[in-house]
């Protein structure tokens, strides 16, 4: 696996791979890898010749200075994750090679429509945050395809918004959100979870699975708090249970009028918050 820590060493030698015609996957990161992160790397080698991964902890999409200075960078093992699976390429730059001294740091795009929903009031500039550096890493990539997960719902349908907008030459591949065995969604902070609270983690992803199955039978209000109440009678606090049109992510009222829904909650598990999605339609 090749390292690089600046643009131009970056560029220099990607542009020496495209001249040979090999297609190039992208994979961004903040680091803190787990398997949901590799097998996003594993979809990128079947996509394109080169992987590039990269990890920057990208202090814009955060909303406080304490969760960035908390946030998790074991490096050493990142890397020695990324090199036992198949990754060519670790982009690992400081944050000068993002933003550059007297470089205008704005968001690319207005996304207001789509990060006015969920988890944009609970987390203002987060996703002005996410569309900023992802446009920068894109343009520093220019990969043939950015490979993203479906957990964060919410991001990836911001960012494939941008992609559309700004015309962008990538293609946007959502890989399924990958899973321990119980149906829990895999997420780095799933190891704050407290050993005696881990046997009900799942019960965002069950909740869901009634949600599909209710389907036929239940409008999307009725859903919204059967599986609203079964969250909160195991403990959870919840903060939003959402029937969202899968494009616009405006609330869903009737299935007819919509050929894509997705239903995503959010929830905190003691001193843990979950986040988890799942496609109804």
């Amino acid at each position: 696996m090749r390292v690089f820590t600046t643009v131009n060493q970056l560029q220099l030698f990607l542009s020496e791979r495209r001249s040979k015609r090999k297609s190039i996957a992208f994979v961004p990161t903040l680091g803190a890898l787990h398997r949901g992160h590799l097998e996003l790397m594993a979809h990128g080698k079947d996509r394109a010749d080169i992987v590039v991964a990269s990890i920057f902890v990208n202090p814009s999409q955060f909303n406080e200075v304490k969760d960035l200075e908390k946030y998790p960078r074991p490096l050493a093992h990142d890397i020695h994750l990324l090199c036992t699976n198949a990754v060519d390429v670790l982009f690992l730059p400081p944050e000068g090679e993002i933003y550059p001294e007297n470089m205008v740091i704005e968001s690319p795009v207005d996304i207001s429509e789509l990060a006015s929903v969920m988890e944009g009031p609970r987390r203002p500039g987060h996703f002005e945050g996410v569309v900023t550096v992802v446009k920068r890493l894109l343009d520093i990539v220019q990969p043939d395809f950015l490979i993203m997960g479906q957990k964060d719902y919410q991001q990836q349908a911001i960012v494939g918004m941008m992609i559309r907008k700004l015309e962008i030459p990538t293609k946007l591949i959502v890989h399924p959100t990958e899973r321990d065995a119980d149906g829990l969604a895999l997420s780095s902070r799933n190891a704050r979870i407290e050993e005696a609270m881990r046997p009900r983690a799942n019960t965002l992803f069950l909740t869901l699975r009634h949600a599909l199955d209710l389907m036929q039978t239940h409008s999307p209000e009725e859903i919204i708090r059967k599986c609203s109440e079964m969250i909160k009678n195991q403990g959870f606090r919840l903060e939003y249970f959402s029937i969202v049109d899968g494009e616009t992510l405006q609330s869903v009222r009737t299935w007819a009028d919509h050929h894509s829904v997705v239903a995503c909650v959010a929830a905190w598990l003691g001193d843990v918050r979950l986040i988890d999605n799942l496609p109804l339609k």
